[in-house]
């Protein structure tokens, strides 16, 4: 176990995050832009091609910084200082196409939002397994959210088809009704007809704004 002057801003961090999507879970925050797998892998698919237009960029760079080194253009120190930036950027490069990559071809097994976020995040992440030192961390974390979102989806569910059928019987002894209130000829039972259609009516221009 880590004391608390051990932990890094990464591990603050890290359990942040965690902490945050178990709680926005914990009290329903699932009201969020439904985000479709396609849009998911749309985004990594830009992510590529961007990351293919800095490796071009990189290689006009090398190509460059080659010249001036013949040239003796640039001194040592120089020389050394753009490298080391190449350097840099090709390491994030590996990186970036390798989590774009798992974004791309992750298993998407919904079209709800939540899911969907969780999903990439869970084939990000194991994707960043062989540089990422906290990512078994971070796997617990958006297992335990992916695990909580799918409970909070089935209730959801359940609510939904409850309501459903309550509106399902509603509307059934509502027709029912209408259908022997017309077979009636009593004018006041007719004028229940006429009045209950003028309301239906009316709710509806409430509804449609019209």
């Amino acid at each position: 176990m880590k004391s608390l002057k051990q932990f890094s801003k990464w591990d603050v961090a890290i359990a942040v995050i965690i902490i945050v999507t178990g709680l926005a879970l914990a009290l329903g925050g699932c009201q969020m832009p439904n985000i479709q797998p396609d849009q998911l892998q749309s985004l990594a698919v830009q992510t590529e091609e961007l990351s293919g237009k800095i490796d071009l960029f990189q290689e006009q760079t090398k190509q460059t910084l080659d010249s001036l080194k013949q040239n003796g253009t640039l001194d040592s120190n120089a020389v050394a200082k753009v490298e080391k930036l190449q350097s840099s950027i090709d390491s994030v490069q590996t990186k970036t196409a390798a989590i774009a990559s798992a974004v791309k071809n992750a298993q998407y097994s919904s079209s709800d939002g939540l899911t969907t976020v969780l999903e990439g995040a869970r084939a990000a992440n194991a994707a960043s397994t062989p540089f990422n030192p906290y990512a078994p961390l971070i796997e617990i974390g958006l297992g335990l959210a992916a695990a909580l979102a799918a409970a909070i989806a089935k209730r959801n569910a359940q609510k939904a088809t409850e309501a459903q059928a309550k509106y399902d019987a509603h509307k059934q002894g509502v027709e029912l009704t209408m259908k022997q209130v017309s077979q009636s000829a009593v004018p006041e039972v007719k004028a229940v007809e006429t009045q209950l259609y003028e309301n239906i009516g009316e709710a509806r221009k409430t509804k449609l704004g019209s």
